[in-house]
């Protein structure tokens, strides 16, 4: 962090309200560009977005544990949107259950072979990565590592992990999004079957 960034923090967790404003206001924008590659849905960005500066606030003290302001607002916006996924996949669960209900005989089947469909032409795209970029892909979302933790395990920096990995990101949204715009499920769906 910056010397500025550093005061900020140190101000914000002693309450003052006026250098909070200053990192919501810096990092806002990077959130919910973030955010909304993944919702694509402005209110639900926003709503992330007003929970995890929220959140953040009402804990205030804890802002001088934090080595990174940036990536803790991260952090939380991250657990937040596995929130409303979560609670997504159960909607998902519920309707899902409702059709099988209707017919049984045929409704079973066809879902387990639309998820294995899905969960192939997943595969197939991150196949499609080159070696680098993949395996810097699945460190981050198989296994859970941070930037920092994949830079050290791979020898390389860590704004080239970012730039890998954003890079392999955009390309499987492209890619994915050739199939009916489903990016989010489909890497979802790949992600469960690991």
């Amino acid at each position: 962090m910056t010397d500025q960034f550093t005061t900020w923090v140190r101000e914000a967790a002693d309450g003052n309200q006026l250098a909070y404003g200053y990192l919501y206001t810096h990092h806002y924008p990077r959130l919910q560009v973030a955010i909304t590659f993944i919702t694509q849905d402005k209110d639900e960005t926003e709503e992330i977005l007003q929970e995890t500066f929220l959140r953040i606030w009402k804990t205030k003290e804890k802002l001088l544990l934090v080595r990174s302001f940036e990536d803790y607002a991260f952090r939380v916006a991250k657990n937040l949107l596995f929130d409303l996924l979560r609670r997504k996949k159960v909607h998902l669960k519920a309707i899902d259950t409702i059709f099988r209900h209707q017919d049984d005989a045929t409704t079973g089947g066809d879902h387990q072979l639309v998820y294995k469909e899905y969960h192939d032409i997943a595969t197939r795209a991150i196949d499609t990565l080159d070696p680098q970029k993949k395996e810097i892909f699945l460190l981050r979302t198989q296994e859970g590592l941070s930037f920092e933790e994949i830079a050290a395990k791979c020898g390389i920096a860590v704004v080239t992990v970012k730039k890998h990995f954003y890079t392999a990101f955009h390309t499987l949204k492209k890619l994915l999004n050739e199939h009916g715009g489903i990016f989010t499920f489909l890497l979802i769906v790949w992600s469960r079957g690991h």
